[in-house]
C-alpha cells in the first residue's frame, strides 16, 4: 500500500547486455538519497547473464525477466510498462550512474505538479580513462550547454533516454511501438503530441562513459543523424522547428568548449566530419536490433 499518500516510483531497465555495468547501475540507483521504496524491473535477452550478476542483482531485490525470443528496445520497453502500477516510471539504460540526488529531484517535480507528465535529467561524462574518451566528452558538455539554453531545456534533446521519467497513467497512452529507432526523440514528440507536459531537471543528473573508439561513435551518430527523417515519416509532419537548434546558442557552447579544451575540441571536430563522411545507410542504421558498444559499459563506477 502505499504511505501517506506518496507517489510510487518504477525504475525500468531494457537490456540486451547485462554486464558488470547493469550491476553499477542498479547500485547506484540503491545508493540514492531517495529512501521511499521503490521497484527496479528489468527484462533482459540477447547476452545471459553470468551467476555473479544474476546474484548480485537478487540481493539488491530487483525484479528481472528473461525473454528468450530477443527483441528491440522497444518491446522490451512495453513489456516493463505492462506490468507496473506504480505513479512514476523512470527510463534508464544498462551503463548509467545516478546521482544520488536524482530520484529525490524527479520525485519532487511530478509530486508538486500533478500536471506533469514528462522530464528528462542532465547527462554527463564520467572521468576519461582515454584520450578519445576526453575528446567525446568535450562533445557531451557541449551538448549540455546547448541543452540546457535552448528553450531553457524544453527541447527533444533533453529528452534523452539515459534518463526520462513520466507520470505512469499518462505514459500508458503513448503509441510506442518495436520499430521506433530513436526513443528517446519519439518520446519527447509523443508527450507534446498527446498535450502532456515536459519539463527539464537542471538538478537531476545521470552519467556515463562515452565511446572510447571512434569505431564504436559510429553506429550511435548514424541513428542520430536519421532521427529527424525518421520522427518526420512518424508523425507525418515537417518537424524542422522541433529540431533546429538557434545558432547563437551552438556558437557559444562552441566557443567554451574550445577555450576550455583546445586541442579535444578540434579532434572532436574531426570526430564529428568523420562521423558525418561515414554514416551509415538508412538500412542499416536503422535496424532495431543493434551491436552492442561494450566500451561504454566498462568501469562505469563513479
Amino acid at each position: 500500500m502505499r504511505k501517506n499518500n506518496r507517489l510510487r516510483i518504477t525504475v525500468g531497465i531494457p537490456t540486451c547486455y547485462g554486464g558488470q555495468s547493469l550491476v553499477d547501475t542498479v547500485k547506484s540507483l540503491r545508493a540514492s538519497s531517495f529512501k521511499d521504496d521503490f521497484e527496479i524491473a528489468i527484462e533482459a535477452d540477447r547476452i545471459p547473464w553470468t551467476k555473479n550478476v544474476k546474484n548480485s542483482l537478487k540481493k539488491m531485490g530487483v525484479r528481472s525477466h528473461w525473454n528468450n525470443v530477443e527483441g528491440s528496445q522497444c518491446k522490451k520497453l512495453k513489456q516493463i510498462i505492462s506490468k507496473m502500477d506504480s505513479d512514476i516510471f523512470v527510463f534508464t539504460q544498462d551503463d548509467i550512474i545516478f546521482d544520488t540526488k536524482t530520484l529525490n529531484e524527479i520525485y519532487w517535480a511530478f509530486s508538486n505538479d500533478s500536471g506533469l507528465t514528462m522530464v528528462g535529467a542532465r547527462v554527463l561524462p564520467l572521468k576519461p580513462i582515454t584520450f578519445f574518451e576526453s575528446v567525446m566528452g568535450v562533445m557531451l558538455r557541449a551538448m549540455d550547454r546547448i541543452i540546457t539554453t535552448w528553450n531553457n531545456g524544453d527541447n527533444y534533446l533533453m529528452a534523452n533516454g539515459r534518463c526520462l521519467a513520466f507520470k505512469t497513467s499518462f505514459l500508458k497512452k503513448f503509441r510506442i511501438t518495436d520499430r521506433l529507432i530513436n526513443t528517446d526523440a519519439f518520446m519527447y514528440l509523443e508527450n507534446k503530441y498527446l498535450g502532456g507536459k515536459f519539463r527539464p531537471l537542471k538538478q537531476a543528473k545521470v552519467y556515463i562513459r562515452t565511446p572510447q573508439s571512434i569505431k564504436d561513435q559510429e553506429g550511435p551518430s548514424s541513428r542520430f543523424q536519421y532521427s529527424k527523417e525518421e520522427m518526420s515519416e512518424y508523425f507525418a509532419r515537417d518537424l524542422t522547428k522541433e529540431y533546429k537548434v538557434p545558432l547563437n546558442i551552438l556558437f557559444m557552447a562552441a566557443l567554451k568548449e574550445f577555450a576550455n579544451n583546445p586541442v579535444h575540441f578540434f579532434a572532436y571536430v574531426l570526430v564529428y566530419i568523420y562521423t558525418r563522411l561515414k554514416k551509415q545507410p538508412k538500412q542499416k542504421a536503422l535496424k532495431t536490433l543493434w551491436k552492442i558498444d561494450e566500451s561504454t559499459k566498462t568501469s562505469i563506477q563513479v
